[in-house]
């Protein structure tokens, strides 16, 4: 396959978010200040350290506090010498021994919720990639997946069918999908239609939601959804898309990106229905998701066959340094399909850095990603009183 084209949007879009949370800030020390190699190498061990300490449950604020220094300190003229003292005062705190490092707490205002236990690690069999962001069909029979989300990494969107309860075997890239750009984060209602996020138009129409048909591995028809549901002005882009079962309602993350941050500065939830020609944002979606949406990222949202229970991803936001762990897995109830959601809460039992829930229509699984020793993978968890 040709090689991606490398858009600017592209570079701002690491749909996984895996540098959020102040590791980011890492890589845009490195782009503003053009460091020597020393420095840069120093860079990438503090942002090893950080995601070793977010993989292992313990909290890097302190660290990431440090590094929010960094662009400040790029300026002037001992501006490399400035910025390593800062890189050295990082690792410093990355370093303590295990029994000196802090563990990640529930943020503040944040409960937790048991509803989810269990956490296994999901094999595909026959794929050895980094596999993200993942989508159980409606049947339970096929897991939609995307390679890697980093800039520079052909993203690409994969399925694999089911051959037991926490084992899937490859099946193949989703061939017609895939394009020269970033094509992930598949959802699919129970007709079928499968829709995606991928940057192709992006740079010319600003649409980022795409659809098309799945039937027996292959998927037709493909093109940006109708309606109106864009943003209108560039570096704000619709990140992500859930759809729900009957096909009538759309939930979406929408980031706004800052120039030299690789992950959004900002991305809440919002909410759309399918009217006659095409999706169009509900009027009310600001009151209906005023429990849900903060000055962290909220994304990847995910919703119950019912519409009563919201399964969504909450991270840190690159320039902030708030104390707790840096990703959750959160879930909002309401009372009827047409309610404002109540506050949500963190599923306790999934930890590290994990993003990207999806349930099954009986609500009796849930699917997600996590980075393990580098290496993003799939996981299911069990809901707290199911016999699967």
């Amino acid at each position: 396959m040709a090689a991606k084209r490398k858009t600017s949007i592209k570079r701002m879009l690491p749909l996984a978010l895996g540098v959020i949370a102040g590791i980011g800030i890492v890589v845009v020390a490195i782009l503003v200040i053009s460091v020597q190699h020393k420095l840069q190498a120093k860079a990438q061990h503090v942002q090893r350290a950080m995601e070793d300490w977010v993989e292992d449950g313990y909290d890097p604020s302190a660290a990431i506090a440090v590094m929010q220094e960094v662009q400040a300190a790029s300026q002037g003229e001992d501006a490399a010498q400035n910025v390593e003292k800062l890189l050295d005062k990082a690792q410093a705190l990355l370093d303590a021994p295990p029994e000196k490092r802090p563990r990640a707490r529930p943020a503040r205002g944040e409960e937790p919720s048991d509803l989810y236990i269990n956490p296994q690690p999901v094999e595909i069999e026959g794929y050895g990639g980094q596999a993200m962001e993942p989508f159980i069909s409606p049947d339970g029979k096929i897991l939609f997946f995307n390679s890697e989300n980093d800039p520079g990494v052909d993203t690409d969107l994969h399925f694999a069918e089911r051959t037991g309860t926490n084992k899937f075997h490859y099946a193949g890239p989703l061939k017609e999908v895939n394009s020269g750009d970033l094509d992930a984060v598949a959802s699919m209602d129970s007709k079928g239609r499968l829709y995606f996020t991928t940057v192709r138009e992006y740079g010319r129409t600003l649409k980022s939601i795409f659809v098309g048909v799945f039937e027996n591995g292959h998927v037709g028809d493909i093109h940006p959804v109708p309606g109106e549901i864009n943003p209108k002005v560039k570096m704000t882009i619709n990140m992500d898309v859930g759809i729900s079962p009957d096909g009538g309602t759309m939930y979406i993350s929408r980031a706004v990106f800052k120039p030299g941050l690789t992950a959004p500065k900002e991305s809440d939830l919002m909410v759309a229905h399918l009217r006659k020609d095409g999706f169009e944002m509900d009027p009310q979606s600001r009151a209906l998701m005023q429990n849900l949406n903060t000055v962290q990222l909220e994304y990847a949202p995910a919703i119950s066959t019912d519409g009563r229970e919201l399964y969504f991803s909450r991270a840190q936001a690159p320039e902030a340094a708030i104390s707790g762990p840096q990703f959750r897995i959160m879930v909002a109830t309401r009372a009827s399909a047409d309610a404002p959601f109540g506050r949500p809460r963190a599923l306790s039992a999934l930890t590290g850095m994990i993003e990207a829930p999806t349930v099954s229509l009986d609500l009796h699984e849930m699917f997600f990603h996590k980075k393990v020793k580098g290496k993003w993978g799939i996981w299911r968890a069990v809901r707290k009183g199911s016999k699967h």
